[in-house]
């Protein structure tokens, strides 16, 4: 089974289902601590929990309740990665019988690919202006467009006019399209809007967006590519004006 788009809910935890059933391997660690690492197996998906096994000598400090720790595990050729609550240590259960100690997490909000980025972000003010096109994914009658100034692996970042934008709230999915100088059109990406603020002494607000799992997962590196070149270009550009 090909898990194509992780937008929805139930597709995720079909995923997680999917692991648990062939005992993946996977590493955690407390959330903003990645190098405290240790090895388990996804065990069990419960309607609100998720049984994990320690493989090697657990951290201590996961099995307290209420410690925020992320997930990192490989499923079918892809690299997936999640945030969920530590419930503390579980009793022996069934799917997990194996003697091993084992760890109750509760269900994570969201499941992500786990891509490891392959690119620096990019700052993009010193280049022509590129133009993107938000499209909000539930109604595309409420469409803006800024200059993009910052992209990066992860997200971007654009600024926009406050008075063209119209009433977005901050979680809100956008389809986003890039208008390159050399007419290339790169595929659109969804990303979700993760803040908006007003620029200083200026009409405008700085958008930022965080990229979604979308249907083609290597579009987020055309994109970068395609602006890597354009950057190339602009810096040979300003030597041969200097």
């Amino acid at each position: 089974m090909a898990f194509q788009t992780l937008l929805r809910r139930s597709t995720q935890l079909a995923l997680l289902a999917s692991a648990c059933r062939q005992r993946t391997p996977a590493r955690i660690c407390p959330r903003r601590r990645p190098g405290r690492a240790s090895a388990v197996r996804l065990l069990e998906l419960g309607p609100r929990s998720l049984l994990v096994a320690w493989a090697a000598r657990p951290l201590t400090e996961l099995e307290q309740p209420g410690q925020s720790v992320e997930v990192r595990f490989k499923h079918q050729g892809q690299r997936y990665a999640f945030v969920a609550r530590s419930q503390g240590r579980a009793g022996r259960r069934d799917a997990g019988s194996t003697g091993d100690r084992m760890l109750e997490l509760g269900l994570p909000l969201r499941v992500e690919r786990g891509e490891r980025r392959r690119h620096p972000r990019l700052a993009l003010q010193t280049l022509p202006p590129i133009v993107a096109t938000f499209t909000h994914v539930v109604d595309e009658r409420r469409e803006f467009r800024g200059r993009l100034i910052e992209l990066g692996a992860g997200g971007l970042r654009a600024a926009v006019r406050a008075a063209e934008v119209g009433p977005i709230h901050t979680g809100d999915l956008f389809w986003v399209s890039l208008e390159l100088p050399d007419r290339t059109t790169p595929p659109e990406r969804i990303v979700r809007l993760i803040h908006l603020r007003p620029i200083a002494r200026a009409d405008q607000l700085a958008l930022g967006c965080r990229f979604e799992a979308a249907d083609d997962p290597e579009s987020r590196d055309r994109w970068l590519c395609a602006l890597e070149v354009l950057a190339r270009q602009a810096g040979r550009d300003q030597r041969r004006g200097a």
